[in-house]
Order: C-alpha cells, then sequence, then structure tokens
C-alpha cells in the first residue's frame, strides 16, 4: 500500500491535511483538518497500474492547491511500523513541548506528559508549571500526577503524522490486519521510548534542574503506561509518587 500525507501549514504550523493511500485497484482519500479523522472515500479502477496513476495525479493536485507533501512511503496493513512511530511521537513531542515553551516563556515547565486512550486511538500531550514542592507538602498533590488537568496543551497539531499511522487500524474503509493487543502495546511503549528519546539528549534539563521535572506517559484516568513513571524519572520523583499513592490509600 502506498500512504502519501500532505499538510497546508500556517507559519509552520499545519492546520489541514490531504491522506491518500492506494491498495490493489483502491484510491483511498481523506482530507480535514488537524487532529480530526477528516472526510474520506475510496474510488475503485480497473487494475492496481490505473490506481497508481490516479494517486500520482491526485497528488499533484493536492500540491497546486498549496499543500506540502511531507510523507510518502509504503505502508504495509499487515503491521505497523513501531520504531517510525516512535520517531513520529518524538518528533511531534519535541515541537509540542516547544510551542508550549514559547507560549509561556515567563513559566518555568517542569511537567509533561504524553497520554492517549484505552481503545489506543489518539496520542495528546500536556504540561504544566506544577512544582513538587518540599516533601510536606503533599496533602493536594492529585493534579501532579493527573496530566489531564495539567493547563497547557498548545502545539497539538505536531503530532498529527503518528496520529494519522494509528488512525489507520481505527477505519472501517481501510484494511488492517494489526491486532488490537499489538496496537495498544505498541503505542504505548512508542510514547514512553519518545519521552525516553528526548530526555536522553537533555531535552527536558540536566542536573539539578532535572530532578525536578515529571515526565509521565498516562492512560485516560491517569493510569500508568507500562511503569513508565519508573522508566522516565528519577527516584526522587518516583519515591514521590510512591508516598502520594500510600497517603491516598490511607486517607
Amino acid at each position: 500500500m502506498t500512504w502519501s500525507l500532505f499538510y497546508r501549514f500556517d507559519n509552520e504550523v499545519p492546520t489541514d491535511f490531504h491522506e491518500l493511500r492506494q491498495f490493489g485497484n483502491s484510491l483511498w482519500a481523506a482530507n480535514g483538518k488537524v487532529h480530526t479523522m477528516g472526510h474520506s472515500m475510496v474510488a475503485e479502477f480497473a487494475n492496481p497500474e490505473a490506481a497508481k496513476e490516479a494517486l500520482a495525479q491526485r497528488s499533484n493536485e493536492i500540491e497546486a492547491q498549496g499543500y506540502e507533501r511531507v510523507r510518502h512511503g509504503i505502508h504495509d496493513p499487515a503491521r505497523i511500523d513501531f520504531p517510525l512511530l516512535t520517531a513520529e511521537i518524538r518528533e511531534g513531542a519535541r515541537h509540542t513541548f516547544q510551542a508550549i515553551r514559547a507560549a509561556h516563556p515567563d513559566k518555568t515547565i517542569r511537567l509533561f506528559a504524553l497520554y492517549s486512550d484505552d481503545g489506543a486511538m489518539t496520542i495528546v500531550h500536556a504540561a504544566s508549571d506544577l512544582s513538587l514542592g518540599a516533601p510536606g507538602d503533599m496533602d493536594d498533590e492529585s493534579e501532579v500526577w493527573s496530566s489531564a488537568e495539567w493547563p497547557y496543551t498548545e502545539g497539538g497539531e505536531f503530532l498529527d503524522i503518528a496520529y494519522r499511522m494509528i488512525l489507520a487500524c481505527h477505519r472501517s474503509d481501510l484494511p488492517c490486519d494489526v491486532e488490537f493487543d499489538v496496537l495498544r502495546a505498541g503505542l504505548f511503549e512508542a510514547c514512553i521510548a519518545a519521552m525516553e528519546q528526548l530526555d536522553r539528549e537533555g531535552f527536558f534539563g540536566t542536573g539539578e534542574a532535572r530532578e525536578e521535572v515529571v515526565l509521565l506517559c498516562q492512560i485516560e484516568g491517569n493510569e500508568d503506561m507500562e511503569g513508565s513513571i519508573g522508566r522516565l524519572n528519577t527516584s526522587r520523583v518516583v519515591g514521590r509518587l510512591e508516598r502520594w499513592i500510600k497517603l491516598c490509600q490511607s486517607a
């Protein structure tokens, strides 16, 4: 299956998409605003060569409308390229968190998160300037561990490429032979690995500044993705969460 993805940009921020996928005699197309499924349709042709020619013609028409082709390659309906998905999430997260820092230059952003739903259909981010504070300041710390409550969500458009990759498995008009459990586990691991890779670069800070940072990968409802707390955070942060859980259980 050939896959082509196009975006229209406003000041380097993607705003609208066109997506083409050719499989066999069929040409599937979708378009709309980023972060939406958009509107899709499937056209049938006499043979794969005719469908491929239609894809090339439609690609030229889309580019003539001011869209830029950002991805082009082969998509196998029987598998997901999880290393590629990890890379797309990493770069998308890099740009989203940079957008948040740029939007709030007077804030020190210490909390960063990626999260998804239990159906593995979304990739969402959030950030906050909350502080862990002193060890005795734990009476009302629930917001620190609940990324869905964090206030800063600018830049989500940059995660749209990764979203398109997993969305193909949820569309009824596209072939997908990937088992749900494989998709879910692979997506969650890709989110964690993407944050790990950014952290190794020093993206979230180094030295004493890094000690104040909390990184979360959560499922809706604030469930930890596959032990991500321990993988992504310092022992100080892990200990703080463990004490918070005990405090909640004893309340």
